[in-house]
């Protein structure tokens, strides 16, 4: 049997998931395929909190998608049946049966490509027309249709794949053909991305009634706005914008608009979210300390924190010698935290933290 499908199937089913009241870790590294420099990042975690997907040095490859479990540990995912073995998973359906991400190919520099336990990677092509380069960053539970970038005749574009076939959404109007699509709610109605209109970089909505809305940038700031993490409703976006302070994180909702999330204490003003869970309460991302970059948890009561002092307090965490540098995802219930740090060997590692 395939090693990665007796390792998916090896999982307790998904209503008999690991739930953080009978999880006894707070925190921990997710270690390192075999081979090569030791090295490995978290890009994110299921909605379910259950399977944790990143990179790592592999004796095949410096950059090789992987899942980490608490059952077992970290597994490689390789890369195409014969093409390189370069690959790095960026969303995942919420069971994790599916995945999507980008791959080395024979065709261009990278592939966006589809992942599945029973076949490995599979391309998904690219739009026709332009130099070949295409990945793919978001995909809906039923795996039905998947967001990304491809490389059109016009420039790099936001594409949609429905059942595997690409289509080019467009861009904002105004500025040069620069887009690409990110998120994607679980309806798959709503698709959110980064474009390039006449006031510079900016959110956009997609929608197949009414085509692409800008949704604009922090004020006073130079005007740059991108999004990374959206609730599976559609109606919460986070990422980062640029507002008279800085580079500064955001909180986007349907009823209210843009608002800033702000940074941490200390150092440069330059924070950015990255995840945010399914009721949109809770944001990760990281932010800027006078110790450097730093991983930050916030929520609509206490506001921005470190994840080091909120995961801190609990018995066992175990943070001495760990510098966390960035959180990029959050489980739905918010009980789950990934991200990458710094080690107390020195060496860059994915960590994962349960909430109790």
């Amino acid at each position: 049997m395939n090693v990665l499908l007796w390792f998916v199937l090896a999982l307790p089913p998904q209503e008999d998931a690991v739930r953080p009241e009978d999880t006894t870790f707070v925190f921990q590294g997710i270690g390192d395929l075999p081979g090569g420099e030791f090295h490995s990042e978290a890009l994110g975690i299921t909605d379910d909190g259950r399977i944790v997907f990143g990179k790592s040095h592999s004796a095949s490859s410096e950059e090789e998608g992987c899942l980490w479990t608490l059952e077992r540990g970290l597994q490689g995912l390789g890369g195409l049946p014969a093409g390189s073995p370069r690959s790095e998973p960026r969303a995942f359906t919420p069971d994790g049966s599916i995945g999507v991400g980008r791959t080395g190919s024979a065709r261009g520099p990278c592939e966006a490509a589809r992942w599945t336990p029973e076949n490995g990677w599979a391309p998904l092509g690219d739009l026709e027309g332009g130099d070949f380069a295409s990945g793919a960053l978001a995909i809906t539970p039923n795996g039905r249709v998947i967001a990304g970038w491809g490389s059109s005749p016009q420039g790099l574009e936001a594409v949609r794949w429905i059942d595997g076939k690409p289509q080019a959404l467009g861009d904002l109007p105004g500025g040069v053909v620069n887009s690409a699509a990110t998120l994607v709610s679980a309806d798959g109605r709503r698709i959110v991305g980064t474009g390039t209109s006449e006031l510079g970089r900016e959110v956009f909505v997609w929608q197949e009634d009414s085509g692409l809305a800008g949704l604009g940038d922090l004020p006073a700031g130079d005007f740059a706005s991108e999004p990374f993490g959206m609730t599976p409703d559609g109606r919460t976006i986070v990422g980062r914008a640029s507002s008279g302070k800085g580079v500064e994180a955001f909180l986007w909702t349907l009823e209210a608009g843009m608002r800033a999330l702000g940074d941490l204490p200390g150092g440069a003003y330059e924070s950015c979210a990255l995840g945010v869970s399914g009721d949109g309460r809770t944001a990760v991302g990281f932010g800027t300390t006078a110790q450097g970059v730093e991983a930050f948890v916030w929520d609509r009561v206490r506001g921005i924190r470190r994840v080091a002092d909120v995961v801190g307090v609990f018995p066992g965490a175990r943070l001495a010698g760990w510098s966390l540098r960035e959180a990029t995802g959050i489980s739905n219930d918010g009980h789950w935290i990934v991200g990458t740090g710094k080690n107390p060997d020195g060496r860059t590692e994915g960590w994962v933290a349960h909430l109790p």
